[in-house]
């Protein structure tokens, strides 16, 4: 078998579609049906997210793309997902899923596209392909101490009705507004995901006050012993529905020895979750590739000046700097507090040089630079245009 007889490209018609069904069926455990509802039950899908390698004219491999939206602050910025990477068995040893993921590099490129993000455990293939992994934090608490919710609270605990999917919605769109790393869901993901496997796994639960929804919170179901908070989301004012909705869904998972959250650090859970002896832990599976890195830092320009203008040190200051992450760079022109970003340099510039691994890139963009991780000649610019923020992924709109 030579490379010419191996064709890469995206699935054109129903009938390819069913093929890459039948791949993953005999690939994963999950089934057939497991995949199909997660693409027949999206409105937002698209043939050209679907991608396959032929070799000599038989489906042999594919990857999908989920397109996503993720903030940084009021910015948004596409993501591609990655998912469902399988190769027959037949098949293997001809780097199929390499070429179908460079490929895919390249049409991600072409469809403005700035970030891609994948989740893995097995990392070194990916890592030779240009993905890195960038730890996130995540509580973790034995289930044994957290105390029984309170047969006494203002909040009414009752269970997910499809009625309340539209206040759901509201309180998600709230909470999470300028909410940095968070996905910005679409009006049709909200009746979409009852349809899915993962909503088929987890639990959900509303906190009513006088009747009124006042949060949400979802758990998934337990997997050697452990247990994840998806999400829990409450409105502004209603903080206390927090503890006893946390504490309720771990009453639906008694066989969980451990409990996990991935909490923004403004979360109100998380007092309460430190009390009883919770400890944050790093997690590595969430691995990183930058598409486009000029264009991705063109759409924060507003977010660089607000932010430098908001900062003491920068507000008034002049500078100039290089920023090269890879095989990519652009160049940020700071004068009096206002940023612009360029593509090309200009002649008449001398420019501070500024190298950033991806892992350190993505780490800042969502999370934001401290002094433990920007030491470098730049480190207090770098902390005024890249802060400390309450971000999240949540578990809900993983892929």
């Amino acid at each position: 078998m030579n490379s010419d007889a191996i064709e890469v490209r995206s699935v054109e018609n129903r009938e390819e579609l069913e093929g890459v069904y039948d791949i993953l069926d005999k690939v994963f455990p999950n089934g057939k049906h497991f995949f199909q509802q997660r693409l027949d039950y999206d409105q937002t899908y698209s043939f050209s997210t679907t991608w396959i390698a032929k070799c000599d004219g038989q489906l042999a491999s594919t990857v999908q793309i989920f397109p996503f939206h993720c903030r940084i602050e009021d910015v948004e910025i596409k993501v591609g997902g990655l998912g469902s990477v399988a190769t027959l068995p037949e098949y293997r040893g001809r780097r199929l899923c390499q070429k179908i993921l460079n490929r895919q590099t390249e049409w991600m490129s072409e469809q403005g596209f700035d970030l891609s993000l994948l989740f893995a455990v097995i990392t070194p293939f990916y890592e030779k392909l240009g993905w890195n992994v960038v730890p996130e934090p995540v509580y973790a608490i034995k289930s044994a101490l957290v105390p029984p919710v309170q047969l006494q609270t203002e909040y009414e605990i009752i269970s997910f009705h499809s009625d309340y999917i539209e206040a759901m919605s509201d309180m998600y769109a709230a909470f999470n507004r300028n909410r940095s790393y968070s996905v910005a869901r679409p009006e049709s993901f909200w009746r979409d995901q009852l349809q899915w496997p993962r909503w088929e796994t987890s639990t959900c639960l509303i906190a009513l006050k006088n009747g009124r929804p006042a949060a949400y919170g979802q758990i998934s179901k337990t997997m050697e012993g452990r247990a994840h908070i998806e999400e829990l989301i409450y409105l502004a004012g209603d903080e206390k529905a927090a503890v006893p909705l946390f504490q309720s869904l771990m009453q639906l998972r008694p066989d969980a020895v451990d409990i996990h959250a991935k909490l923004p650090s403004d979360h109100v859970l998380i007092n309460a979750l430190t009390e009883w002896g919770a400890q944050q832990q790093l997690i590595q599976y969430a691995m990183w590739k930058v598409i486009g890195l000029y264009p991705l830092l063109k759409k924060m320009t507003g977010v660089f000046t607000r932010r430098l203008q908001q900062s003491g040190e920068y507000g008034n200051k002049n500078c100039c700097l290089r920023i090269t992450c890879g095989s990519q760079h652009a160049y940020l022109n700071i004068a009096s507090g206002t940023v612009s970003v360029e593509l090309h340099a200009q002649s008449h510039i001398a420019y501070n040089e500024l190298e950033l691994s991806q892992e350190k890139f993505i780490t800042y963009l969502f999370q934001g630079a401290d002094e433990a991780s920007s030491m470098t000649s730049h480190s207090k610019l770098l902390q005024a245009l890249f802060p400390k923020q309450p971000f999240v992924f949540y578990v809900t709109d993983k892929f």
